[in-house]
């Protein structure tokens, strides 16, 4: 065996010319070596893998035909890729777009599949250079045009990395950039995830992967080491690295702002006072920057400049628990400055409305109304007035109360005309929730109810969408008229619905597990596989989208499969209610005698004496099943007793 047989042997591969090959085998290989325990066997490892790439490059005995230009000029993308610290200048790529053939009608379109294609393996770029390739090759709203040529999942991946491709800076990096950089990028990937779902032993394996295997560096991944120690308690000894980074890379925004949080958390808010100065000087707009300074303006008592600051983030992120707990601390003390005035009757009705949003954004809602009872609101805050009032009643489910003010809300809101001034901007940007409040009331006094027709309440659904501008907002009406319809058990539109919210973001994570069940109802077997392999990729920690498959899979009499699928969630350590009482059902299916009755039996006591709750993930109706399936199940077993 020579040397090249004995790389691609070691490899786990047959001798191949396809770099691409190569570089996935090392990769899986590296997974089973760690330098730590076995150098020797990593150092061979490696060297195999550079052999194998020496391989791949050596040239063809046998004369290649003339390429055509386009291959030509997808082979000037590949070796302006080929060399980092080149490929992630915005500059150099915009000259290779304007060459003729990018422009020309007559070659654009080849060229623009083409470099799509490239895309597939060549995708690690800053966000200024997806910027610009979207721009180029009109990949944002295109999804439909896009499906014709590429797999969904292709297109999704295209649709999301244009958006929100920001996770890393690639400025920031150092050292000799060999053609390892992007299996560095995605173990760093990796680190992250890990780190942020507390898997600290997977995170310290990519961090001894990334810290003694390659040739270049990057401060996010001694960041990450950093957050790793504080979550085992090591908190001096991460307080140091964060402190040297902060002062090294003082205007990088995810440095600056980790430092932050880790001083708030130690409560050494002395320290925070012009920490995110150079930060906001280099990019105004860094929301994280503008948080850590909020939180700062809030600990040193600046309640009113602290809760307008966090109205204005919560406009860029309506759902930011961080900053509605924050909202919340601002409002205790702005309520204890302003209670004694109102019991003494001597507030005027901004501060009366101004003490009505207090109780309403910390939930005490009877007291909001009691307040907004006692006086009539004047032409200036009638629009504030019933817009809050309204959404009181919405909270807490007085639909038919709610409705009353929601329109004349959205009336005030369809009078206003722009001004130029902050307050009617933010008025003007509740149009889509208007309309989208009204038609979840209209929604919910349909289904509690259990008759009428929900058409007018999709239409202002619908009309919600198209007024909105926020992406994100625009996805959650839909997955309230998804969810709507899942409760009406047409599941026809929910699948629909779910498509809606896919096309605005693609890895919305709820849309496929709404669409898996959805499939299931609808009979489309491989598309829940399809949509339960998507829900898992984007997160394998949550029950759902197990359960649903084995619904199916118990529909199909599939019962090893089913045993695979538990398996799974046990090594996940995933739990829930459904879960176990689909386990009981297995067990019950699959039965070999009394014994395994009884052990589906005693799963099914401890659910029942748990009993239904808002925290399962099982509504109230499917609850329900549990008892009528252990019912079935003694029945069974006293007639086998009896016979």
């Amino acid at each position: 065996m020579d040397r090249t047989e004995e790389s691609f042997s070691i490899l786990g591969i047959e001798p191949t010319k396809d770099e691409n090959s190569v570089k996935k085998a090392y990769r899986q290989k590296l997974h089973s070596v760690n330098p730590e325990d076995d150098p020797e066997g990593f150092k061979a490892l490696r060297e195999a893998y550079e052999k194998a790439l020496e391989y791949t490059k050596q040239k063809e005995e046998k004369t290649r035909k003339k390429k055509t230009p386009v291959e030509q000029f997808i082979d000037r993308c590949a070796v302006l890729y080929g060399n980092f610290y080149q490929r992630i200048r915005k500059e150099n790529w915009e000259a290779l777009f304007d060459e003729d053939i990018c422009v020309s009608l007559e070659t654009g379109e080849k060229i623009r599949e083409a470099f799509l294609v490239f895309l597939m393996d060549h995708f690690r770029f800053p966000s200024s250079v997806w910027k610009l390739i979207d721009h180029t090759f009109s990949i944002s709203g295109n999804r439909e045009e896009l499906l014709e040529l590429f797999p969904e999942d292709y297109v999704d991946f295209l649709l999301q990395v244009v958006r929100y491709n920001g996770a890393l800076n690639y400025e920031l990096f150092t050292g000799e950039a060999d053609d390892t950089v992007d299996e560095y990028i995605e173990h760093y990937h990796r680190l992250r995830q890990y780190t942020d779902l507390g898997m600290s032993k997977e995170a310290w394996e990519e961090y001894s992967i990334l810290s003694e295997n390659y040739s270049m560096s990057h401060p996010y991944v001694l960041l990450e080491k950093a957050r790793l120690l504080y979550s085992e308690g090591k908190k001096e000894e991460a307080g140091e690295i964060f402190h040297s980074l902060a002062v090294e890379y003082d205007s990088e925004e995810r440095i600056v702002c980790c430092y932050g949080r880790f001083l708030e958390e130690q409560n050494e808010w002395e320290k925070l006072s012009h920490l995110y100065d150079k930060v906001l000087e280099k990019d105004p707009a860094s929301f994280l920057a503008r948080t850590g300074k909020m939180e700062t303006d809030l600990h040193d008592g600046y309640y009113r400049k602290a809760r307008e600051e966090v109205l204005d983030l919560l406009e860029e992120s309506p759902v930011d628990e961080r900053l509605i707990d924050d909202l919340t601390k601002c409002n205790v003390y702005i309520m204890d400055e302003l209670e004694p005035k109102y019991q003494a009757g001597i507030l005027n009705q901004d501060s009366l409305m101004e003490l009505a949003w207090c109780y309403y954004q910390n939930s005490r809602f009877e007291d909001g109304i009691a307040l907004l009872d006692s006086f009539a609101p004047d032409e200036e805050h009638i629009l504030d007035y019933h817009n809050l009032k309204g959404r009181i009643f919405l909270t807490i489910n007085k639909e038919e109360e709610a409705l009353g003010h929601l329109t004349i809300w959205l009336s005030e809101i369809r009078q206003l005309r722009p001004d130029g001034t902050k307050k009617t901007a933010r008025r003007l940007a509740r149009l889509g929730y208007a309309y989208y409040t009204i038609g979840s009331a209209k929604a919910s006094i349909i289904l509690r109810k259990k008759e009428g027709d929900l058409t007018e309440a999709m239409e202002y659904i619908n009309r919600a969408v198209e007024e909105e501008k926020d992406v994100s907002q625009k996805v959650s009406y839909y997955h309230t008229a998804a969810d709507i319809w899942r409760q009406k058990k047409d599941f026809a539109r929910v699948f629909d619905y779910c498509d809606k919210m896919l096309v605005l973001d693609p890895q919305y994570y709820p849309a496929y597990v709404l669409r898996e069940e959805s499939c299931l109802y609808l009979g489309r077997f491989q598309d829940v596989i399809y949509d339960y392999h998507r829900a898992v990729a984007l997160y394998p920690y949550y029950g759902k989208p197990y359960s649903i498959l084995i619904r199916m899979l118990l529909c199909a009499g599939e019962y090893d499969q089913i045993e695979d699928i538990l398996k799974l969630t046990e090594e996940n350590k995933i739990e829930s209610d459904e879960l176990r009482f689909l386990r009981a059902k297995y067990i019950t299916v699959t039965a070999k005698n009394k014994n395994d009755y009884k052990q589906a039996i005693t799963i099914l006591n401890e659910l029942e004496k748990k009993g239904w709750s808002l925290q399962s993930e099982m509504d109230e109706e499917e609850w329900k099943e549990i008892v009528r399936y252990k019912k079935k199940i003694e029945k069974i077993i006293q007639e086998g007793e009896t016979t």
